[in-house]
């Protein structure tokens, strides 16, 4: 069996942490959500536009918030008094980025006032843009009873003293916080308010101290500590920074020319966009919430819904910041990864390409746009955008794995052969050689009919990784498909059985190998298990029928042959199934029904076939 799988890619903002038990329960801002897998019909109090409603309900399942937020209003507009729409209406124009969410936001604010918190919130912000200090104040003030919004409390209003000039005040403020989880931040962002209000000196020392305490490497504190740096003449050392951040993520070294081009540019430089970064940063911790309770949960639809909670709230967080600062790349990939979670594909594509292309992360934007092409069935889609941005950032091994991910999905097994071997060539010149891209590159030979570059490959993986069940099934079972040495392809797959004795297609492979072997009464029962393991896989069903074939079981052959042929098989396998069937005498009926074969020669015991 062959698996051509892309491999999971995560793209993390920020150093992961550990959110203590107070952060358990869901945030308070969830709770005025629209419930996406079970919307509430809007209590009627006058005209009800039930057009628009259901449309902005399939446009929320579908993720496309922009159209959801259009939706609502026009139902808001034929039904003004009513409160559920209002409620709706309201989230969508914030996740919408719609200014409109300002005015929705008062009303909110008068109609509903036990549920004022994210209305607050809203306010406060809107007040933030326009420069009116006090009344952001007052509006941040009344959302801190919030426990998630009480967390960021501190950096919302330390920005706010050091735009009304009392920068010694907010920073000061920040410091003494120091019991909090969040110290290492407000210790970042304590730097940055300094920098900003031109302490330098003050500003250098506390991007330092944060440093110290940060459990890992943070791309807002990296950027503003190497600008720092690069303003106080320590350019080697601000060059080392930025390049140890990258290091830490092949998905992140795709922006390292452009963050070393853009090392001078401090990435806050005012108080929205250092309370847009907060923003960034709770949503970061709703999301790491979310999958911490999603590993834990018992009910599986408990966690389900739990994470939808949080995503929900995390993506509200999301809308606030590209309020504050609609550029902020940092909080289009996060939202665009909450999107593709939920399986929002035109939604998350839709915020990736939003990114600005002279944003230091946009190469980051864009391979997360292809591989998000890839895993939806549109690699042609893919393979445009991943040429170019290898020629953008040559010499990424992340670009050229995904590309021949993406060729191969096309079955351009050429061109994925060429793309994994400059995989494999920059690798082994980093003196990294990978083995999984050997596996890829085998596996690419094999389809394209090269078995001796594929063996090749598959060995020199094994060489690696000689424990790995997929990469002994890959051989075992190839080798058995060539009838070469089945002696070995027996021994790789028992061992590949006994490292995963649960995986469908290995014990397949193994008693396909017995059978060829001639082996019935050892391959049969194992090829039963994996029959009713995976009942519609035409390829087991064919492996079946003809054990049963071998075995004289004819009727209990033809049965599984006819079964396989309903299950669109590939080309190749769906010949192998009709020439069994003629073998057989018995035309192909594809209904899995019992046809009375006529008499006829077995197939050889040394058959082939095609995986």
């Amino acid at each position: 069996m062959l698996f051509c799988r892309l491999m999971p890619m995560v793209f993390l903002l920020s150093a992961t942490m550990l959110v203590p038990p107070a952060l358990a329960a869901a945030p308070e801002p969830a709770n005025v959500l629209h419930n996406k897998s079970n919307p509430v019909e809007p209590a009627q109090t006058g005209h009800v536009d039930s057009q628009a409603f259901l449309r902005g309900i399939v446009a929320v399942h579908l993720g496309d918030d922009l159209e959801a937020a259009q939706a609502y209003n026009t139902a808001l507009q034929a039904d003004p008094a009513n409160m559920d729409l209002l409620r709706q209406a309201f989230v969508r124009n914030i996740m919408a980025g719609n200014p409109q969410a300002v005015e929705l936001a008062r009303q909110v604010d008068k109609n509903i006032p036990s549920r004022s918190v994210v209305s607050a919130m809203v306010l406060g912000n809107d007040a933030a843009v326009r420069g009116a200090w006090p009344d952001a104040v007052q509006y941040y003030h009344r959302a801190g009873a919030d426990p998630m919004a009480h967390l960021i409390l501190p950096l919302l209003l330390a920005w706010c003293q050091q735009a009304q000039g009392h920068a010694d005040a907010a920073i000061e403020s920040l410091l003494h916080a120091q019991t909090s989880v969040l110290q290492p931040f407000y210790t970042l962002h304590a730097g940055i308010i300094a920098q900003v209000a031109g302490q330098s000196e003050r500003a250098g020392a506390l991007f330092e101290q944060a440093q110290k305490i940060m459990p890992g490497y943070d791309m807002l504190l990296t950027r503003s500590y190497a600008a720092w740096l690069w303003a106080h003449g320590k350019q080697d050392k601000a060059r080392t920074v930025i390049r140890k951040l990258v290091e830490t993520d092949a998905v992140l070294a795709l922006a390292g020319p452009a963050l070393q081009a853009n090392i001078a540019h401090y990435p806050v430089t005012s108080p929205q966009a250092g309370i847009a970064r907060g923003y960034v940063l709770t949503a970061f911790l709703l999301r790491q919430q979310a999958r911490e309770q999603a590993q834990q949960a018992t009910n599986p639809e408990n966690g389900a819904f739990n994470q939808l909670q949080f995503n929900e709230a995390a993506r509200l967080m999301l809308g606030f910041a590209l309020a504050m600062d609609p550029t902020l790349a940092d909080a289009r990939l996060m939202l665009a990864e909450i999107q593709d979670d939920e399986q929002h594909f035109n939604a998350a594509r839709q915020t990736l390409e939003r990114v600005p292309p002279q944003d230091p992360l946009a190469a980051v934007a864009t391979l997360r746009l292809a591989v998000l092409e890839s895993a939806n069935d549109h690699p042609a889609d893919a393979i445009p955008l991943l040429r170019h941005l290898a020629e953008q950032v040559p010499g990424q091994i992340i670009i050229e794995r995904e590309l021949g991910s993406a060729l191969s999905q096309t079955k351009d097994w050429q061109g994925a052969i060429a793309a994994y071997s400059r995989a494999i060539d920059l690798a082994n010149a980093q003196k990294r050689p990978d083995w999984t891209l050997l596996f890829l590159r085998g596996m690419a030979y094999h389809e394209a009919g090269d078995w001796p570059h594929a063996k090749a490959d598959a060995r020199a993986a094994l060489a690696y990784a000689p424990d790995d069940s997929f990469l002994l099934n890959f051989l075992g079972y190839s080798m058995a498909e060539q009838h070469e040495d089945l002696n070995e392809a027996e021994k790789l797959l028992q061992k590949a059985h006994a490292l995963d004795a649960q995986d469908a297609a290995i014990t397949d492979s193994l008693g396909w190998v017995r059978v060829e072997r001639g082996d019935l009464a050892g391959g049969l029962p194992l090829l039963e298990k994996a029959a009713e393991q995976t009942p519609e896989d035409p390829e087991v069903n064919y492996h079946l029928g003809e054990a049963y074939w071998r075995a004289g079981r004819r009727t209990e052959a033809v049965d599984q042959w006819n079964m396989a042929l309903g299950l669109h098989p590939s080309p190749a396998d769906e010949a192998l199934i009709r020439a069994a069937l003629q073998k057989a005498g018995v035309p192909a009926t594809t209904s899995g029904a019992q046809a009375t074969p006529v008499p006829a020669q077995p197939a050889p015991e040394q058959g082939k076939h095609t995986p």
